[in-house]
């Protein structure tokens, strides 16, 4: 069990990308295209120093992919599995929620978005 151990571990580094509502909402929006840190703080309301943090930890973990231009800084998703993840469980937890109107319609929003 100790090759699956390994695994395990692995996925559940890769997973934790995920674990955190703000990474969330950076890679919903660059989920369609690339975006400047400038733009990414204007559209998740995060603060910039919030955002250049998340943005470091998911570049460093390779999740998404940055270019430069100037003193400008874009980053775009370079693995589409976790956008694909996104998707699937932003799905599911809609198709679940019953109870909040509002919220159901957020994740629904979100879904067609991110579609």
């Amino acid at each position: 069990m100790d090759e699956m151990s390994e695994v395990f571990e692995s996925v559940a580094r890769y997973f934790s990308i995920l674990a955190e509502p703000a990474r969330l909402r950076i890679l919903h929006s660059i989920c369609q295209q690339e975006r400047s840190v400038g733009q990414i703080v204007e559209e998740t309301g995060m603060t910039q120093t919030n955002v250049s943090r998340h943005l470091n930890m998911m570049y460093q973990a390779g999740a998404l992919k940055r270019r430069r231009d100037g003193a400008m800084a874009f980053y775009a998703v370079s693995d589409a599995t976790l956008t694909e993840i996104c998707r699937t469980v932003c799905v599911r937890v809609s198709g679940e929620l019953d109870g909040n109107k509002v919220l159901k319609r957020s994740f629904k929003e979100l879904i067609e978005e991110l579609r």
